[in-house]
Protein backbone atom coordinates (compact mmCIF):
# COMPACT_ATOMS: atom_id res chain seq x y z
CA UNK A 1 0.00 0.00 0.00
CA UNK A 2 2.86 2.39 0.83
CA UNK A 3 4.23 2.03 -2.71
CA UNK A 4 0.77 2.66 -4.20
CA UNK A 5 0.44 5.83 -2.11
CA UNK A 6 3.84 7.08 -3.28
CA UNK A 7 3.16 6.28 -6.95
CA UNK A 8 -0.26 7.93 -6.90
CA UNK A 9 1.24 10.93 -5.10
CA UNK A 10 3.75 11.36 -7.91
CA UNK A 11 0.98 11.24 -10.51
CA UNK A 12 -1.25 13.55 -8.48
CA UNK A 13 1.52 16.12 -8.09
CA UNK A 14 2.23 15.88 -11.81
CA UNK A 15 -1.46 16.35 -12.72
CA UNK A 16 -2.60 18.81 -10.08
CA UNK A 17 0.48 20.64 -8.87
CA UNK A 18 -0.52 22.83 -5.95
CA UNK A 19 -4.07 21.47 -5.87
CA UNK A 20 -2.76 18.05 -4.85
CA UNK A 21 -4.10 17.06 -1.44
CA UNK A 22 -4.18 14.06 0.86
CA UNK A 23 -7.98 14.04 0.53
CA UNK A 24 -7.89 13.61 -3.27
CA UNK A 25 -5.05 11.11 -2.98
CA UNK A 26 -7.05 8.95 -0.58
CA UNK A 27 -10.13 9.26 -2.77
CA UNK A 28 -8.23 8.12 -5.88
CA UNK A 29 -6.85 5.12 -4.04
CA UNK A 30 -10.23 4.30 -2.47
CA UNK A 31 -8.72 4.45 1.00
CA UNK A 32 -9.24 6.71 3.97
CA UNK A 33 -7.05 9.68 4.77
CA UNK A 34 -6.25 7.84 8.00
CA UNK A 35 -4.70 5.02 5.96
CA UNK A 36 -2.36 7.47 4.25
CA UNK A 37 -1.27 8.76 7.65
CA UNK A 38 -0.72 5.19 8.83
CA UNK A 39 2.20 5.01 6.37
CA UNK A 40 3.31 8.67 6.47
CA UNK A 41 3.09 10.67 9.68
CA UNK A 42 2.65 13.96 7.82
CA UNK A 43 2.61 15.57 4.36
CA UNK A 44 6.31 16.39 4.52
CA UNK A 45 7.24 12.74 5.06
CA UNK A 46 5.09 11.78 2.08
CA UNK A 47 6.68 14.57 0.01
CA UNK A 48 10.19 13.29 0.73
CA UNK A 49 9.15 9.72 -0.05
CA UNK A 50 7.58 10.69 -3.37
CA UNK A 51 10.61 12.75 -4.44
CA UNK A 52 13.08 10.03 -3.42
CA UNK A 53 11.18 7.50 -5.54
CA UNK A 54 10.62 9.95 -8.38
CA UNK A 55 14.29 10.90 -8.68
CA UNK A 56 15.57 7.34 -8.23
CA UNK A 57 13.33 6.14 -11.08
CA UNK A 58 14.01 9.19 -13.26
CA UNK A 59 17.80 9.02 -12.90
CA UNK A 60 17.78 5.29 -13.65
CA UNK A 61 15.77 5.89 -16.81
CA UNK A 62 18.02 8.82 -17.76
CA UNK A 63 21.16 6.69 -17.41
CA UNK A 64 19.70 4.08 -19.76
CA UNK A 65 18.77 6.75 -22.30
CA UNK A 66 22.19 8.43 -22.08
CA UNK A 67 23.84 5.13 -22.99
CA UNK A 68 21.72 4.79 -26.12
CA UNK A 69 23.30 7.87 -27.67
CA UNK A 70 20.58 8.36 -30.28
CA UNK A 71 18.57 11.41 -31.25
CA UNK A 72 15.39 9.76 -29.97
CA UNK A 73 17.02 8.96 -26.63
CA UNK A 74 18.30 12.53 -26.30
CA UNK A 75 14.82 13.88 -26.95
CA UNK A 76 13.45 11.54 -24.27
CA UNK A 77 16.17 12.76 -21.90
CA UNK A 78 15.04 16.34 -22.41
CA UNK A 79 11.45 15.30 -21.74
CA UNK A 80 12.57 13.62 -18.52
CA UNK A 81 14.47 16.70 -17.44
CA UNK A 82 11.52 18.97 -18.25
CA UNK A 83 9.26 16.70 -16.22
CA UNK A 84 11.70 16.96 -13.30
CA UNK A 85 11.74 20.75 -13.59
CA UNK A 86 7.94 20.86 -13.58
CA UNK A 87 7.83 18.54 -10.55
CA UNK A 88 10.15 20.88 -8.69
CA UNK A 89 8.91 24.35 -9.63
CA UNK A 90 9.14 26.87 -6.80
CA UNK A 91 5.37 27.14 -6.28
CA UNK A 92 5.09 23.48 -5.29
CA UNK A 93 7.34 23.91 -2.28
CA UNK A 94 5.26 26.67 -0.75
CA UNK A 95 2.83 23.95 0.28
CA UNK A 96 5.21 22.15 2.64
CA UNK A 97 6.51 23.27 6.03
CA UNK A 98 9.95 21.84 5.28
CA UNK A 99 10.08 23.72 2.00
CA UNK A 100 13.75 24.76 2.20
CA UNK A 101 14.99 21.27 3.07
CA UNK A 102 12.83 19.72 0.37
CA UNK A 103 13.81 22.39 -2.15
CA UNK A 104 17.53 21.79 -1.43
CA UNK A 105 17.09 18.05 -1.83
CA UNK A 106 15.29 18.35 -5.15
CA UNK A 107 17.80 20.94 -6.43
CA UNK A 108 20.62 18.47 -5.72
CA UNK A 109 18.71 15.69 -7.47
CA UNK A 110 17.98 17.96 -10.46
CA UNK A 111 21.71 18.78 -10.68
CA UNK A 112 22.54 15.07 -10.76
CA UNK A 113 19.94 14.54 -13.46
CA UNK A 114 21.41 17.43 -15.46
CA UNK A 115 24.84 15.74 -15.33
CA UNK A 116 23.31 12.62 -16.85
CA UNK A 117 21.64 14.65 -19.60
CA UNK A 118 24.88 16.53 -20.24
CA UNK A 119 26.77 13.24 -20.54
CA UNK A 120 24.66 12.38 -23.57
CA UNK A 121 26.29 15.21 -25.54
CA UNK A 122 28.59 12.82 -27.36
CA UNK A 123 29.48 15.26 -30.13
CA UNK A 124 31.05 17.84 -27.78
CA UNK A 125 28.57 20.61 -28.62
CA UNK A 126 29.32 22.37 -25.35
CA UNK A 127 33.01 21.39 -25.13
CA UNK A 128 32.68 20.26 -21.53
CA UNK A 129 30.90 23.44 -20.44
CA UNK A 130 28.20 21.89 -18.28
CA UNK A 131 27.44 25.19 -16.56
CA UNK A 132 26.47 26.94 -19.83
CA UNK A 133 24.43 23.93 -20.86
CA UNK A 134 22.62 24.01 -17.49
CA UNK A 135 21.85 27.72 -17.78
CA UNK A 136 20.39 27.31 -21.26
CA UNK A 137 18.39 24.21 -20.40
CA UNK A 138 17.17 25.42 -17.00
CA UNK A 139 16.23 28.84 -18.33
CA UNK A 140 14.28 27.31 -21.19
CA UNK A 141 12.53 24.77 -18.99
CA UNK A 142 11.69 27.22 -16.22
CA UNK A 143 10.06 29.45 -18.82
CA UNK A 144 8.13 26.47 -20.22
CA UNK A 145 6.95 25.56 -16.70
CA UNK A 146 5.84 29.09 -15.88
CA UNK A 147 4.09 29.64 -19.22
CA UNK A 148 2.15 26.37 -18.95
CA UNK A 149 2.36 25.75 -22.70
CA UNK A 150 2.80 22.49 -24.58
CA UNK A 151 6.56 21.93 -24.66
CA UNK A 152 6.86 19.69 -27.71
CA UNK A 153 7.65 22.36 -30.30
CA UNK A 154 10.24 23.95 -28.04
CA UNK A 155 11.80 20.59 -27.18
CA UNK A 156 12.02 19.56 -30.82
CA UNK A 157 13.66 22.86 -31.71
CA UNK A 158 16.06 22.52 -28.78
CA UNK A 159 17.03 18.98 -29.82
CA UNK A 160 17.72 20.18 -33.35
CA UNK A 161 19.85 23.05 -32.04
CA UNK A 162 21.83 20.90 -29.61
CA UNK A 163 22.40 17.86 -31.76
Amino acid sequence: MKERIINESIESLRREGLKFSIDTLAERLNISKKTVYKYFSNKEELAFALYRKYFADTKEQAKRLAQENSLSARKQLLHLYLDAKSMTCVDIFNKYKLNEVLRSYTAKENDELLKIVFSSLGDGSFNGDEKSFGIILNGTFEKLCSEKIAPYGVLNRLVNMLW
